[in-house]
Order: C-alpha cells, then structure tokens, then sequence
C-alpha cells in the first residue's frame, strides 16, 4: 500500500457541475469599485530641472574662472609695479649714498660759502662754551 491518503470518489452530475462540496467551501470574492489609473507623470519637469542644474554649475564654473582671470591680471600688474618700486629703492639708496660721502659733502659746503674748520672743538651745552681740542682737523 501506499502513503498516500484515500481520495473520495467524484460525483458528477448531470449537467457537468462541481460537486457540491466544493461550492460550499470556495465563496465568492467580494466585488469592489477601483479607481482609474493614474496617468503616467511626465519627464519634462524633471529633465528640465537637470538641463537647469546642468547650465547653472557650468555658469558658476564660468564665473570662478573669470574671477581667477581677473586676479592673475592683478596679480602680474602687482609683480610689475613691485620690481619697478624695487629699482626705485635701489636707484634711491645709490644717490643717497653718493650725497652723503665726504666730498660731496665738502663740494656742497663751498659751494654754500663755508669754509673748512681752522680747529676742531665742541660745544658746552650746560653754559654754551666752546671747548678747543686743539690742531687743524
């Protein structure tokens, strides 16, 4: 024998109907209204919203590259200007030297109607004498 369970004989009716049985134990499922679908969404919205993105970071890129443009022109300007005030200084610092040496000193002196110094001395501020060292100088 085998392990499978005893089936019930069918019964069949006359006009080839299920038997009674399983009518009774299969109901009908209950009936319900549904909605219509819903149309599907357009992609226009949102492929526009991307092309929006798109333009409005390769704008931002535009501007921060006109930005960095403008500072690098500043920046050379700046380079130019610096060098020049460099030679200026240097030019400036060589003439300073050459005004301050003796002989320009003492060529400018005659030139003003002073005469050289017979005796060299100093001056006593606390009672305003002229103090003497001596010799020619």
């Amino acid at each position: 024998m085998s392990a499978a369970p005893l089936r019930k004989p069918r019964t069949v009716s006359s006009a080839g109907a299920q038997p009674r049985e399983r009518t009774q134990s299969r109901q009908r499922p209950e009936l319900r209204a549904v909605s219509a679908p819903e149309q599907a969404r357009s992609l226009a919205p949102f492929a526009w919203g991307c092309v929006a993105v798109v333009l409005a970071a390769m704008l931002a890129v535009l501007m921060i590259n006109t930005a960095m443009s403008e500072g690098a022109y500043e920046r050379r300007d700046l380079k130019i200007e610096i060098a020049q005030l460099h030679q200026q200084r240097a030019s400036l610092i060589s003439e300073l030297e050459s005004n301050s040496s003796p002989t320009f000193l003492a060529k400018e002196a005659a030139g003003l109607g002073m005469e050289p110094a017979e005796s060299l001395g100093f001056v006593s501020l606390t009672d305003g004498s002229v103090l003497q060292q001596g010799g020619k100088g």
